[in-house]
Formats: C-alpha cells, sequence, structure tokens
C-alpha cells in the first residue's frame, strides 16, 4: 500500500537527521534527569567508598552522569531506526506526488526564473517530491546557456518562458520593470515577443529594428572607438568569408577603416557604411578628403557671397577665384587685402569676411596621425595590393550600399540624428542611445531575418550588441558614484546564439569579456545555441572555450552532436559507484575418468564462492543520455549565484502548455498544442 507523500516527507525528514535528532534529544533528557535524580553523595556506601576508594567513587560518579545521557541516546536512536525500518519507503514505493503552485510571474515580488520540473535527479521518472528548479536574482547575473538540437524545445522550452516570466517582473513599476534587448535570427521571435510585452501591459515599451519599420539604426554612430569598430567590421568579414593563414589581410582591412571612420569623424562628427563604402572605393575621394579636411585646420579668413549676389556679377567675381561650399551655402574665396578693397571698388555685391572656427587640439593630432598614416603608408603600397584590400572591403560593404531599404534603415542622414526634418526620410526616427534604452526600461528587438541576407543579419545584430554590451558596461562607474540608486536589471536575450558570438583573443569587444563584467552592471543574458560544435565553427581558434566558462547555468537538451554530448558529460562530474563481483570455484580430490561416460569425477569435492565491492569513479550522466532525451527533457547544471546546484533532470515548460500540468502528463498527449488545450479545459 502506497502511502501519502505528505507523511513521507516527514518520515525522511526524521530519518536523515535521526544522528542530530538524537543527540539533541539525549542531551535535553540529560539535563533534566540530571536536576530530577542525581547523584546521592550522602549515602553510606557511597562515602565508605569515597573515603576507601576515592578513584572508584569518580569513576561510580562520572559514570551514573554519563549514563544519564547515553540510556536516552541509544533509546531514541532504536526509535528512529525502527521508525526507517517500518515506516521509511523508496521512492519507487511512494504516491507520485503533485507539483507546488506555480506562482504568477506578475504577482512575484523577487526576481528569479523558473526552468522547469525536476522530480528525481539521476533517474528520468516522475517522483514523490517534484519541485520547481528555480534561479534566483544573483545566479540570473551570471549567465544561462542552453544546448540543444534542431526542434529539441530550447525556443519554447527556455527563451519564450524566460521573456515572458522576466518582462512581467514588476511590469507596472516604471523604476523596476526590467530592460533589455532579443537578437533573433527566425523572424517570428520578435513577434512572440510583442504578444508577452501585451500579455503584461508592456507594448508601449518594445521599440522594434526591422527593415518595415520606421526606426532607423546606424551602427557606426556611438562613441565607440575607430579601431574597436574596424576590428568589429573585419571580424565580421573574415569570419563570413573564411580566414587565410596570413593575418596581412585582416589587418589591412582594420587599418584602411580605421583611418577613414576616424577622418570622416573629424569632418563631419557623422559616417555611415555608404559613407565608408563610397569612401573606400574612389581611389581619389580619400586624397580629396585629406586635403578638404587639411585646410579646414587652417585659421585664414574668407570672403563670401550669397548665391544670388554671386550670381548677379557672376562675370567679374568668377575670375577672382570663388568656389561654391555647400555646407557653409555661399562662395567662399580665401581673403586678401586686396582683394577686399576690390570688391568694394569694382563690385557692389554684399559679402562677408570669416573666420573659420578652430578644430580642438585633439581634433588636429588624430588628422595629422591620419595623413602620416596616408602619405607615408598607404601611398606606397603597390596598385595590385591596394585593389586586393579595397575589394575585400567592399564585397561586404556593398551590401548597404545595393539595397535602398537596407540603405534608408541603416543609413538614415545625419539631419535625422540631429533632429532636423529630414525630406528624404520624413517618417523616419532614430533608436535612442542604447544607455537610455536600458534605463527607460525599454524591450529592443532586431528583426532581421538570417534568410532575407545573412551576412547582413550577422552584421546587424553583431554590432547592436557591441553597442548594447558597451552601453551595460558604462553603468559600472555610474552605479559606484551612486551606490544609493536603484538600477534596474537588464536582459541580454538571444536565439541561435552562434550567429552573433563573438570571443576576445585578439578582439577588444569580446562576448567572454562582457560576460566576465556583466554581474555588476546587473545584466542577465540567456542564450540558446545548437551545440558546442556550431559555435566552434563560427568562432576563431579556441575562444568557444572561454565563452562557455562564462556561463555559469547549462542546459542541455537532446543533441545529436557527440562533441556537446561529451562536454555535457564531464561538466555533469563523476561519483563514486560501488561494483560488486561474485566468484565462484570448485575444487576436487582423486579425479579420475569414466570408463563408460567419459567423463571427469571425483570422491571429494568443494564448491567456494566469494563476494568482492570495488568502487570507481563514473559519470553521473553517461554520453548517451544526451542523444536519448526526449523533447523539452534536459540535463541542467545550474548555479544560484553562491553556490553550484547538483546536475539534475529537469523538464522545461514549453510556453504554450499549462504550467501546471506535470510534463510526464503532457508526454502521454504528444506534446500537440491544440490536444493540450483540449485536454486542460476537461
Amino acid at each position: 500500500m502506497r502511502e501519502s507523500p505528505r507523511l513521507q516527507k516527514y518520515v525522511r525528514l526524521l530519518v536523515e537527521h535521526r544522528l542530530i535528532l538524537s543527540l539533541g534529544l539525549s542531551t535535553a533528557c540529560g539535563i533534566v534527569l540530571h536536576s530530577l535524580y542525581p547523584i546521592h553523595a550522602d549515602d553510606p556506601l557511597l562515602l565508605l567508598i569515597a573515603y576507601e576508594r576515592p578513584p572508584i567513587f569518580h569513576a561510580l560518579a562520572h559514570g551514573y552522569d554519563l549514563f544519564l545521557y547515553t540510556t536516552p541516546f541509544l533509546f531514541f536512536s532504536l526509535m528512529f531506526s525502527l521508525a526507517y525500518i517500518h515506516l521509511y519507503r523508496k521512492d519507487s514505493e511512494l504516491a507520485l506526488g503533485v507539483l507546488p503552485t506555480y506562482l504568477d510571474p506578475r504577482a512575484r515580488r523577487k526576481l528569479s526564473l523558473i526552468l522547469g520540473e525536476v522530480h528525481r535527479q539521476l533517474v528520468p521518472n516522475p517522483g514523490p517530491f517534484p519541485y520547481w528548479l528555480t534561479i534566483p536574482e544573483r545566479g540570473l547575473y551570471t549567465g544561462i546557456a542552453s544546448f540543444g538540437s534542431i526542434g529539441s524545445g530550447k525556443t519554447y522550452g527556455l527563451i519564450l518562458p524566460a521573456m515572458r516570466q522576466l518582462f512581467s517582473y514588476r511590469a507596472d513599476d516604471p523604476e523596476r520593470k526590467l530592460s533589455g534587448i532579443v537578437l533573433e535570427v527566425k523572424g517570428d521571435l520578435c513577434r512572440q515577443l510583442q504578444r508577452i510585452l501585451k500579455w503584461c501591459g508592456r507594448e508601449q515599451d518594445y521599440v522594434e529594428v526591422s527593415l518595415d519599420g520606421d526606426v532607423r539604426y546606424n551602427p557606426l554612430n556611438n562613441s565607440l572607438d575607430p579601431y574597436a569598430q574596424a576590428f568589429n567590421i573585419a571580424s565580421i568579414i573574415t569570419s563570413i568569408w573564411g580566414k587565410g593563414r596570413e593575418p596581412f589581410w585582416q589587418q589591412s582591412y582594420t587599418d584602411l577603416m580605421r583611418h577613414v571612420i576616424l577622418l570622416h569623424r573629424i569632418r563631419d562628427g557623422y559616417l555611415t557604411m555608404v559613407d565608408l563604402f563610397r569612401t573606400v572605393i574612389s581611389a581619389g575621394t580619400l586624397e580629396a578628403m585629406l586635403s578638404e579636411v587639411g585646410s579646414r585646420f587652417s585659421t585664414a579668413s574668407y570672403i563670401g557671397i550669397a548665391k544670388d549676389a554671386y550670381h548677379g556679377q557672376e562675370s567679374i567675381l568668377s575670375p577672382l577665384g570663388f568656389e561654391w561650399r555647400q555646407d557653409a551655402d555661399l562662395y567662399l574665396a580665401g581673403w586678401t587685402e586686396q582683394l577686399e578693397q576690390l570688391l568694394v571698388q569694382q563690385t557692389s555685391a554684399e559679402f562677408g569676411v570669416y573666420t573659420r572656427k578652430p578644430y580642438r587640439p585633439d581634433q588636429r593630432e588624430r588628422f595629422e596621425s591620419v595623413r602620416y598614416w596616408y602619405w607615408e603608408h598607404w601611398k606606397f603600397f603597390r596598385s595590385e595590393i591596394k585593389t586586393s584590400i579595397i575589394q575585400g572591403i567592399v564585397v561586404f560593404l556593398s551590401l548597404f550600399e545595393t539595397d535602398p531599404q537596407v540603405r534608408r534603415v541603416f543609413c538614415p542622414p545625419k539631419e535625422l540624428y540631429d533632429g532636423k526634418p529630414c525630406a528624404v526620410d520624413p517618417n523616419g526616427r532614430v533608436l535612442p542611445p542604447f544607455d537610455e534604452l536600458i534605463e527607460s526600461g525599454a524591450v529592443v528587438g532586431l528583426n532581421f531575418p538570417v534568410a532575407l541576407n545573412p551576412a547582413l543579419a550577422k552584421t546587424i545584430g553583431t554590432m547592436m550588441k557591441v553597442d548594447y554590451q558597451r552601453a551595460v558596461l558604462l553603468r559600472i562607474p555610474r552605479m559606484d558614484a551612486e551606490p544609493n540608486r536603484h538600477y534596474r536589471p537588464t536582459v541580454f536575450i538571444c536565439d541561435e546564439y552562434q550567429n552573433f558570438a563573438t570571443v576576445g583573443g585578439d578582439n577588444p569587444t569580446g562576448d567572454d569579456r562582457f560576460l566576465s563584467l556583466s554581474r555588476q552592471p546587473k545584466c542577465i543574458p540567456i542564450v540558446a545555441t545548437q551545440s558546442v560544435s556550431s559555435l566552434k565553427e563560427a568562432l576563431p581558434n579556441e575562444g568557444v572555450k572561454t565563452l562557455l566558462q562564462a556561463f555559469r547555468s547549462k542546459i542541455f537538451l537532446t543533441t545529436s552532436d557527440p562533441e556537446t554530448a561529451r562536454y555535457a558529460s564531464e561538466l555533469c562530474g563523476k561519483e563514486d559507484r560501488t561494483h560488486i563481483s561474485y566468484i565462484v570455484s570448485e575444487s576436487s580430490t582423486n579425479a579420475n575418468v569414466g570408463l563408460l561416460s567419459g567423463r571427469t569425477s571425483s570422491s571429494k569435492g568443494s564448491v567456494s564462492a566469494s563476494k568482492q565491492y570495488q568502487k570507481h569513479k563514473e559519470p553521473l550522466f553517461e554520453e548517451k543520455i544526451f542523444f536519448d532525451l526526449k523533447n523539452a527533457q534536459s540535463v541542467v547544471v545550474a548555479f544560484d549565484g553562491v553556490s553550484p546546484l547538483p546536475p539534475t533532470y529537469c523538464y522545461l515548460k514549453p510556453d504554450f502548455l499549462p504550467v501546471q500540468m506535470s510534463w510526464f502528463e503532457q508526454e502521454q498527449i504528444n506534446f500537440e498544442p491544440g490536444a493540450i488545450q483540449k485536454e486542460a479545459l476537461k
């Protein structure tokens, strides 16, 4: 007869802590008995013993006190042993338990994430004491990574439930609701995100960057160092078209783009991918820019004439060297005293004398470095080498030039960022800086499916991720300067993470470096990828090792990749397991062979048997287990922010399924959304 799990829960507590309980109860009984029944030292017999044999008296007195404690200890030990024998039941003998109530994430007062239900740690069977595997807030900041093959349930089992729980936390509190960014490659995750935000009343916080929307995003318009921007672009180029054995080409890509980006920043304070493309591909544009910017550092004065006044006396003014300057909206010529007197005496045109505003000293130093690089380094390259370097860059940058829709969204004109009306894009609005989005509680979604353009999707996603990470890390000095201010947590969610992953080494903005610091600025990174092999394919050298160790909590769903299964098995660890072996031997004396039967026989014989116990280190989870996991069934190695939790079977809760229904009940109806909803309505 199966007993109630609730009763067995208390029995297990008594049995598991029987030694501590026996010690505590026996100590309490000893103190009480000592006060009620103290030794009678005035007894005549004891007085005689104390007088004749003092050592024996002290032994009797201390032994009496000792028995007041040990006798209750033996009694309680006996009682707990009897409870273990007659009341304790194995898990297989207990009735199956019921999951605790799943608290609505909108009603939670403490930030946490429920990954799924746990029944038995090492056996994929229902158990009598199921519970929710919950990662508290301090554990969320250490990162969560999910690994699983196609159709294993990464998106519906982890990504969507995580978005629902995290973005609905304190949804009605403007100061405490979570901000975040969601990167995807399929094209449907952002719609799911919109539905989740609408469900928790936060639809106004959603900001989407897509080809069909009115939000414009320039990945080059930020405060990131020109070298870091150039290196990111060069890294994306080599990851798309492959990295050769010679590092010269990637170094050359980086060097050229770095100086072009720096030159544009000095001249305009703004540039786009199209500006970068047109400057790199044109042989004379770069040199013309150098001459133009160099002339701007002069503090010489100019004479300026308006367009209408100039055209009225163009025959007289044209030989004097006036040139139209679009940025000044004037015809300009270098000022001299003779030119000014000539204009006063021979023309009636109105003119003005202007002195160019000098650049900051640091701008001049930057320009000098660009000028020196061009005339002393780039100019001496052979033409075929220059062509190869430029071709390697423009093949990638042309992605932004050839598609008008991409150019409109990701290469907006400077007027939009200056807040001025823009005739070419009247409905466009720029994406605010990520530091503002994070502190305001906004949730940004990049809806750019890889199917549209894999190279471009990888580029935009990677550069947006770098922008977000830089804004998160810049929170650290602000949080240190304002320790009493509440800073909201922010969430980084990336599905199919292998498409956007970057690592350190020679990369100044790798994910591993960001994750090593993301705990302090309250960032919650959650990523999902197919396998360790897919990450290795996307990352150079051994960068995958440094990246994986940055995620403290890992979820392993079913996989078809042997390397992932091996990594998961090693990560779960090993334990000592006892192996029992039996040896049976037979011996006989006076053996002989029968004449008729031809068999051996003997008049005397003996049989002996021996039993041996040996301990071996064996994996908690064999590699084969990870190939046999079912849909939404996983092995989780979690970290709660203080100590690692033991590896265990965990059953994820797909977003379209009732949360209170056990995974084993859901499995019986084959995880069909329609069938499960009908079953839930019964």
